[in-house]
């Protein structure tokens, strides 16, 4: 099948058939020699946590030479480093710092400008390019990764991350899927249309199931109380990266919400977002790498399948499309329901803001609602 001259080839996008949004090519493991101090202070962050020497390694740090980081893999490696290390300043402790000293803000800045995203942790960083294959014969996989680079450390802060990059994992033959429903639609092809479609509903049941399994090996108050802090943003009035500028600048920690994706079934199935979740989610593109959301915008912006659906006369089109969207509904209630049981039930609180900084509940009834009000049928 010839390809619209708007959505261009995966690849162009840095996405893959065959693991999404995961890297192909696996993370870089070992950290260069240019920045093997970074790799150290990095190995040895779950004891500096728990002894709040984070920042005193810090303040003795080098500043790394950015310009050596001469490729992709080089520079995501370093920047999930220098992130982690980032949070880990602001965040040690029971006092929070917000004065990020110019040895790790200059580097984690221009990486961030390099990359085309935000200089904190983010879902990207933590999930997509943290891990290693444990067995390096065998599939990357829930069961065939470890992670790089940890906070505290620990079963369940591993499984946590871990969990998320099986989602990815669970989700990435869907997406080409929705690229070839995008590309037919606009085509008008009907027929090409729902077969791609009812490729992507075969889909949604491994995603969903992969999103339940956070709870394997993940508790609940474990996760509230040694995992969550640290992927906190910055509240007002914001962090300041000394040596970068004197404004203090508000970013929101690390969220399922920058995920691509669940935005990816949004931009192909033509779900819209308005009020809270509709910002929030525009505002998450921020924190996903630049090409992956040109994806999102390319995606949205060829994709004719609910106009193809709601116009045709084949019930197997209508029936393939309401499937996909009752499938992203069921999504999106289950990531309700680990909201609760993850954050608010061990908050003993009604109304929690979540990593990403907004009222979390609310943004996440609003999607699931609007989600839901897509159904053809």
């Amino acid at each position: 099948m010839s390809e619209s001259p708007d959505l261009r080839d995966l690849a162009d996008y840095q996405v893959s058939r065959i693991t999404g949004f995961v890297p192909e090519v696996d993370p870089l493991v070992a950290m260069p020699d240019a920045f093997a101090e970074v790799g150290a202070i990095a190995d040895d962050l779950p004891g500096l946590m728990r002894w709040e020497r984070v920042r005193d390694r810090i303040r003795k740090m080098a500043e790394p030479d950015i310009a050596l980081a001469t490729d992709q893999h080089m520079q995501e490696r370093l920047f999930l480093a220098l992130s982690v290390l980032t949070n880990a300043w602001v965040w040690q402790g029971n006092t929070p710092d917000l004065d990020v000293p110019p040895q790790l803000a200059r580097p984690v800045c221009t990486l961030a400008e390099t990359l085309g995203r935000q200089p904190i942790v983010s879902h990207a960083s933590m999930s997509l390019w943290n891990w290693r294959r444990i067995d390096p014969q065998a599939p990357v996989s829930v069961e065939n990764a470890e992670l790089l680079v940890r906070f505290l450390g620990g079963a369940d802060e591993t499984w946590f991350f871990t969990s998320a990059l099986g989602v990815e994992l669970a989700g990435a033959s869907a997406v080409g899927d929705l690229a070839d429903a995008a590309r037919a639609s606009a085509k008008g092809d009907a027929a090409a249309t729902e077969a791609h479609l009812g490729a992507v509903a075969d889909r949604m049941e491994p995603i969903n199931a992969a999103l339940e399994r956070v709870r394997d090996w993940c508790d609940p108050h474990v996760f509230y109380l040694r995992v969550r802090p640290f992927l906190a943003g910055w509240p007002a009035p914001g962090a300041v990266y000394h040596g970068v500028s004197d404004d203090p600048v508000t970013l929101a920690g690390g969220s399922a919400g920058q995920s691509a994706l669940i935005q990816a079934f949004d931009a192909a199935m033509g779900v819209t977002h308005a009020g809270v979740a509709g910002a929030f989610l525009s505002d998450m593109r921020r924190y996903m790498p630049a090409l992956h959301r040109q994806f999102l915008r390319d995606l949205g912006a060829v994709s004719k399948i609910r106009e193809l659906a709601i116009a045709s006369d084949r019930p197997a089109l209508r029936e393939a499309y309401d499937t996909v969207i009752a499938g992203l509904d069921q999504f999106r209630r289950r990531h309700m329901g680990l909201a609760m049981d993850y954050v608010v039930k061990p908050s003993g609180e009604a109304a929690t803001l979540g990593t990403g900084g907004t009222e979390f509940t609310e943004f996440l009834r609003d999607a699931r609602l609007e989600t839901a009000r897509q159904k053809l049928g």
